[in-house]
């Protein structure tokens, strides 16, 4: 609707030409054709520059081949022992092993021990703490009662022997006189059901670090290692000899404790890079330490102890092998930068393309929703198809700045947000129809001018069509000073009564702030009628084919208007604007908003009286 006291005023389109255009098919085949060319360039000059990359591939190779040989060795030391515990728990399970038998069980124990030189003894503990222990190197049984609380933990360990289904390892212990760490394997012994002990195999670690030690002599600068999880070393080459300190919660060294500086800062963030050479099969990273730049290539094997073991090698990357590092780098930097100048031009060229692009759709969603004040026009463009479809809609929108003066903008727009064209067909509907009217209208217009009175009446219908539209009613049209509005076409509202009388009732209360600002001045005051009644009408499209309305037609529209027309005789002594309701009206909402009792009235026209109420 026109804002208040505002004419319409279209403005002109901008028809100036720019100097130069050119069509969007050359500009994107020349734009984006020249990035395609460099991007081109770059990729053979980057492949060029990684000609090196079989080397790489070589290196990578024998990284993970050494890793590979670590594994096989874990592996070779420890599953024959897995194995053989098993085996022998089995026996005993199925009775054929007595384990009460000492002379058999030592003989067994024997024969397992004689297959898997690792191990340096092997033991049964009972439910009672009784512990029988043959030792290797002396050929020598003992029996010992162990203590549930004893330092050895082997009593400690025996009632998570009893929750075990299967073997499992036990955890680290140190053997002073050999030395050397001990891995233990336990396999729990159930004969008929019933717990009868736990079978334990010790496994020496020291033949480990021995491998690793020779391992290292033979591979030219290259070094392994063995993890116990993350943290602690199970195997290095500096370990050989079995002098190594060890940590506080396990016999062996923590990874800061080694002597050597790479595995201290295996894990350390600050040191630790991606790098060039990556494992397919396993993990590898680099480590920059001081000046010098190593390496590292791992992986993780389960299964051999209580936690995972990490396996694994490094190198310093020097002598024939850093140079393909700083090369692939050096490509790989130039490729990037010719990368990110292609995309970066891509998309500020494809930025500049789609601005206009994304105007004419903001532009156009606007119009979708008819936000026409201010006229949303879209600028004009270099490229010849985008220049003329911004030239034609901002002719479009001027012209649809003068559709807007003479259609019920809030319809339009729920008509526009909804696809079902027999939304507008004529139908009968249940709505609230509202008339409003100034009183003395006539006396007050002969003391202004024609434009003053235009003015005076788009103010006033502002305000009106407002208070309508905050309340998601509809302006049906203008007659003279009067002004007609419904609720509940064409989309049925619950609630249709109460918001026809919230509206009547915010611009009764509008028109008493400006008459009182009126009379400050010592200018005329305003006085309306509003009337307002519900029921059913014939509400769609109605008109002839080239100029149709969407208006309403019935009985409630003449009784809403003769209830308008009572307004005189039964003005609100307490307001400068009185609101009459009908019966209808008045039991929608009795309960929410104050009426009065108006009795009832002869209806000129109508044969029936007519209950009327007024709004308090």
């Amino acid at each position: 609707m026109p804002d208040s006291g505002n004419q319409i005023s279209i403005i002109p389109a901008d028809n100036r030409q720019p100097r130069f255009r050119i069509a969007i098919g050359p500009a994107l085949m020349i734009g984006f054709g020249t990035l395609v060319f460099m991007a081109a360039a770059s990729v053979l000059g980057i492949g060029l520059w990684s000609a090196r990359e079989n080397t790489i591939e070589l290196i990578r190779d024998g990284e993970e081949l050494q890793v590979d040989l670590l594994v096989d060795r874990v592996r070779g030391h420890l599953d024959p022992v897995m194995k053989a515990n098993a085996y022998l728990a089995d026996l005993m399970s199925q009775g054929i092993v007595d384990p009460t038998d000492q002379d058999q069980l030592v003989s067994y124990m024997r024969g397992a021990m004689a297959a898997t030189p690792q191990v340096v003894g092997m033991g049964f503990l009972t439910p009672d703490f009784k512990m029988l222990r043959y030792q290797r190197a002396t050929g020598r049984v003992s029996i010992h009662h162990m203590y549930p609380d004893g330092p050895s933990g082997l009593a400690a360990g025996l009632d998570g022997a009893k929750s075990e289904a299967g073997s499992y390892w036990g955890k680290l212990i140190w053997a002073a006189a050999l030395k050397s760490t001990l891995l233990n394997r336990r396999s729990p012994v159930r004969r008929n059901g019933q717990f009868i002990g736990v079978l334990i195999s010790a496994i020496r670690l020291a033949d480990l670090s021995y491998f690793l030690l020779e391992v290292d002599q033979r591979s030219n600068g290259r070094r392994s290692f063995l993890l116990y999880g993350n943290d602690y070393v199970l195997a290095h080459a500096s370990m050989a000899d079995g002098d190594y300190p060890r940590a506080k919660a396990y016999p062996i060294p923590a990874i800061g404790q080694v002597v050597d500086p790479v595995l201290q800062n295996l894990w350390n963030p600050k040191a630790r890079r991606q790098g060039a050479v990556r494992s397919t099969r396993m993990q590898a990273h680099l480590l920059d330490i001081a000046n010098d730049t190593y390496g590292i290539t791992y992986r993780q094997i389960d299964g051999f102890a209580a936690v995972p073991l990490q396996a694994g090698t490094y190198r310093k990357l020097e002598s024939g092998f850093g140079p393909q590092f700083i090369r692939l780098w050096r490509a790989s930097v130039a490729g990037l930068i010719v990368v990110f100048i292609a995309v970066f031009g891509a998309l500020w060229l494809g930025r500049r393309m789609a601005r206009p692009i994304g105007d004419l759709a903001n532009a156009a969603e606007k119009i979708r929703t008819l936000q026409l004040n201010p006229p949303p026009l879209v600028g004009r463009s270099r490229l010849t198809e985008l220049d003329n479809a911004a030239n034609a809609f901002n002719s479009m929108v001027s012209g649809l700045r003068w559709f807007e003066t003479y259609v019920p903008r809030a319809l339009v727009r729920s008509l526009l947000a909804d696809d079902d064209d027999s939304i507008v067909m004529s139908a009968e509907r249940d709505v609230t129809v509202i008339f409003t009217d100034i009183r003395s209208f006539t006396t007050l217009a002969e003391s202004m001018t024609a434009t003053e009175t235009a003015e005076f009446l788009n103010k006033h219908f502002s305000v009106v069509a407002g208070c309508v539209e905050d309340e998601g009613g509809t302006v049906d049209k203008y007659i003279g000073d009067s002004v007609m509005a419904f609720w509940g076409a064409p989309y049925a509202v619950e609630d249709h009564a109460a918001r026809a009388c919230r509206a009547a009732i915010a611009l009764r209360d509008l028109i008493a702030k400006e008459n009182a600002e009126n009379e400050k001045q010592g200018q005329p005051i305003l006085k309306m009628g509003i009337g307002i009644h519900s029921g059913k009408v014939i509400a769609g499209n109605i008109g002839a084919p080239g100029r149709v309305n969407y208006t309403l037609v019935g009985d409630t529209v003449n009784l809403a208007q003769r209830l308008e027309r009572l307004c005189k005789p039964l003005a609100d002594p307490t307001n400068a604007v009185t609101i009459l309701i009908s019966r209808d009206v008045a039991e929608a909402v009795r309960g929410i908003l104050d009426i009065e009792d108006c009795g009832t009235h002869e209806i000129r026209g109508r044969a029936a009286s007519l209950e009327v109420f007024r709004l308090k």
